[in-house]
């Protein structure tokens, strides 16, 4: 049975102590445990803390096992000293470095570069300078944690060496002869002699981080708050993983997800698939290997895009939106179905096929001889007809986009709108064909030039199909997910969580409750959005096995919601009452005096404590909330513009995504009291409740 807890969602390098005054790392969480456990908060949630590179977002990992070196608290080193001390350009560098601990958010890059550097100062003192007895420590602790490590350590190394050797560029543009490297090969590498130095580096930066990390875990434990962790399903293409273990992955296709209201092309995120097939051959030993090392600082994890584990929604590289894609797995409709359905070959073309006419390019083209060349040099001409399909060879998008017009004279802009109306006709089908004679229907067939021809009678028939073929496609996705769980669930005895919004699967809050895996509930996003006045769901009607948020780093902070909130409503604050924001199930049971109850007109402390006690009384399990949220309880902490306070701005690419900052030392928190009391109250509220 799970128990209710309370917690504080924070981003590691937003962290900000007297020991680690640039960007947040492991040995600030000791720190900041002292306060969450002032504050009756037994939960600490973070995001990734796994090496990404170059890359700031901690879900574009480059290994599924390694830390970020970044975390990593230099001055604890016993080498800092000595280097400081003795090399110039180790000092410098350093306390360039410090005069960067007042930013309000982090220069990621520069941080990274800065770090690698003191680093590999510091590791080559102890290659070269340390003395023997010493040199044999350093060798016994590296050939322990290789061997402990040795599933996974050996390949990161090799390729942390490669990216650096090639200037930090994706190993798909390294020189040929290390782009696809065998496993066997990859151990030659690591075993040269030659270069092992330049190799042990990495290890040895793993060693560090593993040891800071394992000794703050350690201390949270020691105070009973469990350390949740965060688990990206997806990693990057230019990662470790991706180079090293390819049987893992399928290339092929891209992840992301479908057309929706907001996103009328989908989302083509760029990361490569699993080959959940192939992984089930051994049990999922890849992802089972994540989650052992998940155990070894984390007391419960959380999987990112839990849908993903039932289906992914799929895109073909080369594509560059998501409306080509389509769900994995899936049940194909074949086509001696289509035809024994009453469609014939013909019409199967048409609905698979785009069929271009030649007006619609001479239109824009002007000369029909040269609009008819043009269209020769991807397409197929129908027979005398002025239709066109394209040819076998166009697989994608990009085949379409490969083609030179300049040899016609023809204006740039004039090609552009070419190729985004060739382009425009190769998502017009109704069916895509996934493989030989296998298909499946387009995310939007009804918008198809090919559906809205059909007869009522076929649109009937095909639309029968569709909905068979969705029932077998959600079986699939139920018997996969539970595969997958089975095999993870078991590997750890940390608590499960997944990320469980946006996507509606019929059969995934059971499976989640069957493997007692915990879903996500943000409150603002749930409403009853076809009434009048928007409510919120009632509270007590969340799954016990939720964990409840008031924000997300992907979404704006309490405070900005609430100002826009607001604002939305369009009347005065003193106008609005609770029953705006809770359902009068709520109101009564949760014992709201309304005669106390004054909403502002923006976001304030009191109006903050209002809206978290009450918060507090849902009936999910977990109640964790971002540190910002919480430092609304006291207006010292509110920045000028709330905007400045979020964490990421999806959809945008930019230097203030992932740099937040806490805007105050932890130990100014710890001081807090009355912060802390406020907390605590809350925090009593929720770990009070039980089941309703």
């Amino acid at each position: 049975m799970i128990v209710n807890k309370t917690g504080v969602a924070v981003p590691l390098s937003a962290l900000r102590t007297e020991s680690s005054p640039v960007v947040g790392e492991f040995i600030s969480l000791i720190e900041f445990a002292d306060f969450a456990s002032k504050s009756g908060l037994s939960v600490i949630q973070l995001l990734p803390v796994l090496d990404t590179g170059m890359q700031s977002s901690p879900y574009s990992s480059l290994s599924a096992f390694a830390l970020h070196p970044m975390y990593i608290h230099i001055e604890s080193l016993d080498e800092f000293k000595i280097c400081y001390e003795k090399d110039a350009a180790f000092k410098k560098c350093y306390e360039s470095y410090l005069q960067h601990k007042k930013d309000e958010r982090f220069d990621y890059e520069f941080i990274v570069t800065t770090k690698d550097f003191l680093l590999r100062k510091i590791f080559s003192l102890l290659v070269h300078s340390a003395s023997e007895k010493n040199a044999v420590n350093m060798r016994k602790k590296l050939s322990a944690f290789i061997a402990e490590h040795n599933d996974w350590l050996p390949s990161y190394c090799v390729y942390k060496y490669l990216k650096y050797k090639f200037m930090q560029a994706s190993w798909k543009e390294w020189d040929k002869s290390f782009q696809k490297l065998s496993k066997e090969r990859i151990l030659e590498l690591w075993n040269d002699k030659n270069l092992e130095q330049d190799m042990l580096f990495y290890a040895w930066e793993q060693i560090i981080a593993f040891k800071q990390f394992g000794e703050a875990s350690a201390y949270i434990r020691s105070l009973g708050i469990v350390l949740k962790g965060d688990l990206p399903i997806l990693l990057n293409e230019d990662s470790c993983d991706v180079w090293s273990c390819p049987e893992v992955f399928n290339q092929k296709l891209k992840a992301g997800s479908p057309p929706d209201g907001e996103n009328p092309t989908g989302q083509n995120w760029g990361f490569p698939c699993y080959d959940f097939v192939s992984q089930e051959k051994d049990n999922f030993a890849w992802w089972r290997l994540r989650i052992r090392l998940a155990s070894l600082f984390f007391d419960a994890y959380r999987l990112d895009h839990i849908p993903g584990f039932f289906r992914l929604w799929t895109i073909p590289d080369g594509e560059s939106t998501a409306e080509m894609g389509h769900t994995e797995p899936f049940a194909p409709i074949s086509e001696s179905q289509l035809l024994k359905a009453g469609f014939s070959k013909e019409r199967i073309r048409w609905l698979s096929q785009p069929h271009l006419p030649t007006e619609d390019f001479i239109r824009l083209i002007g000369n029909p001889d040269t609009t008819r060349e043009i269209l020769g040099l991807l397409c197929d001409r129908i027979g005398w007809e002025e239709l066109w399909l394209f040819k076998p060879s166009i697989k994608t998008e990009a085949d379409i986009r490969k083609i030179n017009l300049d040899k016609y004279g023809i204006d740039k802009s004039i090609q552009v709108e070419i190729f985004n109306r060739l382009t425009s006709w190769w998502k017009n089908r109704t069916l895509i064909e996934v493989s030989k004679n296998k298909f499946a229907p387009l995310w939007k067939y009804y918008e198809s030039r090919a559906w809205n021809s059909l007869s009522q009678v076929e649109k009937d028939v095909l639309g029968r199909i569709f909905s068979e073929t969705n029932q077998k496609q959600e079986a699939l996705w139920e018997t996969q997910s539970k595969k997958i769980f089975s095999a993870l669930i078991s590997e750890s005895k940390m608590t499960p969580c997944g990320e469980d919004l946006g996507v509606y699967i019929p059969c995934m809050e059971r499976v989640l409750d069957e493997y007692g895996i915990c879903g996500l509930k943000v409150i603002r996003w749930c409403r009853k959005w076809e009434k009048s006045n928007q409510p919120f769901i009632s509270l007590r009607s969340y799954r016990k096995y939720s964990i409840v948020t008031t924000s997300v780093h992907d979404s704006s902070t309490m405070r900005e919601w609430y100002d826009e909130e607001i604002r939305r409503i369009g009347r005065a604050a003193d106008s609005i009452g609770p029953n705006q924001f809770f359902e009068q199930a709520d109101i009564d049971s949760f014992g709201i005096d309304l005669s106390t109850v004054h909403f502002t007109q923006s976001l304030e402390p009191k109006t903050a404590q209002l809206l978290f006690e009450t918060f507090a009384k849902t009936s999910g399990a977990w109640f964790i909330n971002p540190v910002q949220d919480w430092m609304y309880l006291d207006s010292k902490y509110y920045a000028a513009d709330s905007k400045s306070e979020r964490i990421n701005v999806p959809g945008s690419v930019s230097n203030f995504n992932w740099t937040w900052r806490m805007p105050v030392d932890v130990k100014q928190l710890l001081e807090d009291t009355g912060l802390s009391e406020k907390i605590k109250r809350i925090a009593e509220i929720h770990d009070s409740i039980g089941a309703f």
